[in-house]
């Protein structure tokens, strides 16, 4: 009679349902917040795996009396581009501390004879550097003057400003309850707002230039209208992001639940089996022994006889 297969378990590689279920929510809860800076700005897309830290102080040229023991100078850069035959390629500027950064489309610095490539500079300044700007505007945090000039010559080279956006880090302060707005000077004397992304959240602006000179952030006199509220008063994105938590951790209860009846059950192939052939032969042993127990006159020591198939009268 041949051995019937033993039913295995899961595998011991085999992830288990709680594995699975918090893989899920994680999954889940990711693609959920990449999706809701996603929706902020393109450029406002944080890495997630930075975690949820505080933003770093900032950095004054001329801070005020209170941060002067703290404060840290903020960093210029300077990056050289390569020119080839359609102008400058695309690019990244941005200094150390984050504070600004230029982005630059392919061709934003068109070719010139005798031409090798192109050393672009970013330098804080006070704001007390340029002229104020015309009110309601007011200049909050530093001025950056940006400057693109040919290699090896050192002329200013002429800026293509189709899609060139600049970002802007600005000062966080507790009585700031305007908007702000990202403003542009050729001079450092008539300053123009731009079409701004403004994230208070993170004190971040941006907007595109068509400039290559001066840009700062400023307040634009207009108060920041309040968030949409649901009934009672409450943030409607905080009850989104609430509803979602909710429903992931109701995914993940029910995805490691029990199945009905398995409390009652150990998992499958955990039961001990015994071989049908040793049962057999236990039985037959057995049989022997209770059939060929001597009489009171055998001999001690006489052995029985435990054959199955022998019989005693």
């Amino acid at each position: 009679m041949k051995d019937r297969p033993r039913r295995l378990g899961r595998p011991s590689g085999a992830p288990s349902r709680t594995v699975l279920a918090i893989g899920i929510a994680v999954v889940a809860g990711y693609v959920a917040t990449t999706w809701f800076s996603g929706q902020l700005s393109p450029l406002a897309r944080r890495p997630l795996l930075d975690g949820l830290v505080p933003a770093a102080p900032y950095r004054w040229v001329d801070p005020p009396p209170e941060l002067e023991s703290t404060n840290v100078e903020p960093t210029p850069v300077t990056k050289v581009m390569d020119l080839g035959n359609r102008g400058s390629e695309t690019a990244i500027v941005s200094t150390d501390d984050a504070q600004v950064t230029l982005v630059l489309p392919r061709g934003a610095f068109g070719t010139a004879p005798e031409r090798q490539g192109v050393r672009v500079r970013i330098e804080p300044l006070p704001p007390d550097a340029v002229e104020p700007p015309e009110p309601p505007l007011r200049i909050i945090g530093n001025v950056y003057r940006m400057r693109g000039t040919y290699i090896p010559s050192g002329d200013a080279a002429p800026f293509q400003s189709v899609g060139a956006r600049v970002v802007l880090v600005y000062p966080f302060i507790s009585t700031d309850h305007w908007q702000h707005a990202v403003i542009v000077s050729a001079d450092g004397e008539s300053w123009t707002a731009v079409e701004t992304n403004d994230f208070r959240t993170i004190q971040q602006a941006d907007g595109p230039i068509d400039t290559l000179d001066y840009v700062a952030v400023a307040q634009t006199g207009t108060r920041v209208s309040p968030a949409p509220t649901a009934d009672g008063g409450v943030d409607v994105a905080t009850v989104a992001i609430i509803a979602g938590l909710v429903a992931l951790a109701t995914g993940a209860v029910w995805a490691v639940r029990p199945a009905r009846g398995s409390s009652k059950r150990g998992p499958t192939g955990s039961r001990k089996r015994t071989d049908p052939r040793r049962r057999r032969d236990e039985r037959t042993r057995g049989r022997g022994r209770s059939n060929s127990r001597p009489g009171k006159g055998a001999a001690r020591g006489s052995r029985p006889n435990r054959s199955p198939n022998t019989r005693t009268d």
